[in-house]
């Protein structure tokens, strides 16, 4: 508890200092050639030299080089040399925290972590560039700021922010994470071989491992695909609402909502099941007329 409370002060203090300095913007810089960084008054911060600049990401800006092909007349080609591509990021005053001499093939910034890759495996590091999660995932897929899911060795688990093991290595994949804060648990979808099934942050299993295909899971509904249908069910797998759709996804970037369709109508769910729109499909014939 102590260690969280620290990293929070951390991030919290870095925050507000970020959030203080001016945003920056890239653009091309004729007198540096490339990309470089400007104030929104047209002041050069950072002198162009990357090939790829973002806009702020929670204080930080991804920046790449690479190496091009020079044609006959001397003129660089706009297309990289393949796997030459460098990442570096930024600190939201345009300072270096990672260098191109890292040598990391990607960067990329989610829920105020640094996720790196190197040698096609992932890890994270702080704004220090220090090593916080090692670099030995395959895949690597931040849940939130605690909940991690990632792959080794064909096998897929949950880690936290500390790298401490959640839910062990035994599954082939765990997807559909869903948190119910109240009781400070969570829900995923994991497979083993050609079973699937439900389990919680103890790695209890709340929906046993049967040969089912489970598209998402919910706080209190899953979506199960039969053949080519699609129906909403509890955790103990019966019918929620007693009808089949052609297709059923989550919407919203929260995916706090579910669309589902039959031959006829667009359906818009609740995650817990209450209808909030139904609406009748156009037909491709129709819509010609």
């Amino acid at each position: 508890m102590k260690l969280q409370l620290f990293l929070f002060f951390l991030m919290s203090h870095y925050l507000v200092s970020a959030q203080n300095d001016p945003e920056l913007f890239p653009a091309n810089d004729r007198k540096g050639g490339g990309l470089g960084y400007f104030l929104e008054d047209g002041t050069n911060v950072v002198k162009g030299q990357f090939c790829s600049a973002t806009y702020n990401i929670d204080g930080y800006y991804i920046v790449s080089i690479a190496e091009h092909e020079i044609d006959e007349n001397g003129n660089e080609n706009a297309n990289h040399i393949p796997e030459t591509e460098k990442f570096g990021l930024l600190n939201s005053k345009g300072k270096f925290i990672i260098n191109f001499e890292d040598n990391y093939s990607s960067i990329n910034v989610e829920n105020k972590m640094i996720v790196v890759q190197k040698n096609n495996l992932y890890g994270v590091v702080n704004e220090k560039n220090k090593i916080v999660i090692p670099f030995e995932y395959d895949e690597f897929e931040i849940q939130n700021q605690e909940i991690i899911i990632v792959k080794k060795n064909n096998k897929t688990a949950v880690i936290n922010y500390e790298n401490k093991i959640i839910v062990p290595f035994i599954y082939d994949e765990i997807f559909s994470f869903i948190e119910n804060k109240t009781t400070h648990n969570f829900f995923v979808i994991a497979k083993k071989k050609d079973e699937m099934g439900v389990v919680d942050r103890n790695n209890k299993i709340v929906v046993p491992f049967l040969n089912q295909n489970l598209e998402f899971i919910t706080e209190k509904l899953i979506c199960l695909k039969k053949g080519e249908k699609y129906r909403l069910v509890d955790f103990n797998l019966k019918p929620f609402i007693e009808k089949d759709f052609k297709s059923m996804y989550q919407v919203d970037i929260d995916k706090s909502k579910i669309y589902a369709e039959d031959e006829n109508y667009g359906y818009y769910f609740t995650d817990s099941g209450k209808v909030l729109k139904k609406e009748k499909l156009v037909k491709q014939e129709e819509y010609q007329k």
